[in-house]
């Protein structure tokens, strides 16, 4: 019987009462790990709905937990499916707990979705935007810095040519805003004691934009796709910290078929150059000069293991999520 083994651990995005009710004969698996009714993490979920396909169509499905799991562990299975990734193992256990987890993925036997080398691709954010605009893709100027040797005047000369007043700063390895900065009426020093600041946190590169108040202002169009196929979008924007999120069909029309078809295409680009990917998140940013139509977007990032609320489908994308897994397993 062929091994199936899941990387999961994040304790995020808790399923729904309605979710767990519609489906608790699945989940009840997940009381052997002590997940109970009152908080499923996202990834247990989709870990109980693999194991449920996964059993039905003859393959043994365990987990891996993320911040624990061994090599031998590892080259125990046949296939591995990542849900807790790179990222995660930063925010656990720092730089080190990260080299671990992808030395793991890298010397294991199994083969492993998405594959190491492509999880490191879309972590190290320069690589996939460096591609993407060799690609000839919308993507907003960056400046890329690596924080184990850099000068800042460089920095200055990039915010400067662009005549930029405000800046964000997003560190790779960074997510859930953790590390994110707007700086407001840019110096040298602003930016130069928020650089050391990262580099004690144990950031090694870090990326350097435009602020752009638009960007809050008209949301940030999210698509997510399985199999190359979207299975929903949603706008998300920030209020008081807060995600405010709205449905498919609250976005404007035109905007959203021009990312669907934008994300289409860029999904197969990385198939063909790269690998063909069970699961991607494709956010788009726009800037606009009036209320209604988008004057320019442009692709902001890409997720490859993104968390998923269950809520963003109505629970039906971690059924189709499952049923792909074991199709490429097969």
């Amino acid at each position: 019987m062929k091994v199936i083994g899941v990387i999961i651990g994040t304790e995020d995005e808790p399923v729904s009462p309605k979710y767990y009710r519609e489906n608790k004969k699945i989940l009840k698996c997940l009381e052997e790990y002590d997940i109970f009714s009152d908080y499923i993490p996202y990834d247990y979920a989709i870990f109980a709905e693999i194991k449920d396909h996964g059993e039905k169509n003859g393959f043994k499905v365990v987990p891996l937990f993320g911040q624990t799991f061994t090599l031998k562990e590892a080259n125990a299975c046949d296939f591995i499916f990542t849900i807790f990734e790179g990222v995660y193992s930063f925010m656990n256990g720092g730089y080190d707990g990260y080299q671990r987890f992808m030395n793991i993925l890298k010397k294991t036997n199994a083969t492993v979705f998405p594959s190491q080398k492509m999880q490191e691709f879309v972590i190290n954010k320069h690589k996939y935007m460096t591609y993407f605009h060799k690609k000839g893709y919308n993507t907003t100027p960056t400046k890329f810095v690596n924080l184990n040797n850099y000068s800042v005047k460089p920095i200055m000369s990039f915010i400067k040519k662009h005549d930029y007043k405000n800046i964000i700063v997003k560190p790779e390895l960074g997510a859930f805003k953790t590390g994110f900065k707007i700086i407001n009426n840019v110096t040298e020093k602003k930016v130069s004691d928020y650089l050391k600041k990262l580099k004690k946190m144990d950031y090694r590169r870090i990326l350097i934009q435009d602020f752009i108040p638009e960007f809050n202002k008209f949301g940030e169009i999210k698509t997510y796709w399985v199999n190359n196929k979207n299975i929903y979008s949603y706008k998300q924007q920030w209020e008081d910290g807060e995600g405010v999120f709205q449905s498919q069909d609250k976005i404007e029309k035109d905007l959203l078929n021009e990312c669907l078809k934008t994300g289409k295409k860029l999904l197969e680009d990385i198939s063909k150059d790269h690998e063909p990917l069970i699961q991607c998140r494709v956010d788009f940013a726009c800037c606009m000069n009036n209320d209604k139509q988008c004057r320019e977007f442009f692709i902001n990032e890409i997720e490859i293991c993104p968390t998923i609320g269950e809520q963003e489908s109505g629970g039906k994308a971690y059924k189709m999520l499952a049923k792909e897994i074991i199709s490429r397993c097969k």
